[in-house]
């Protein structure tokens, strides 16, 4: 049986992963608006930097999960 304690802390990680997800969409969706509106980003540059968008986000994602992990969470 699952702890209450996992469950809570589940899902408050569940919560931070998707704001983060989202707010790293979102700078994608402006560097593809960028890219649309010929701010002169060929597609190597754009490329370069997508990638790094999503290895700072994904890198983001890790270290939350980690410093929640020491963390006994409850919620009211």
């Amino acid at each position: 049986m699952e702890e209450k304690g996992n469950r809570e802390k589940d899902f408050l990680e569940f919560q931070i992963n998707r704001k983060v997800k989202n707010l790293y969409k979102n700078f994608l969706f402006i560097l593809e608006d960028l890219k649309d509106e010929d701010y002169n980003i060929d597609e190597e540059t754009y490329q370069k930097l997508r990638k790094r968008v999503l290895d700072y986000g994904n890198d983001t994602t890790r270290e939350i999960e980690d410093y929640l992990n020491n963390f006994d969470i409850k919620l009211r």
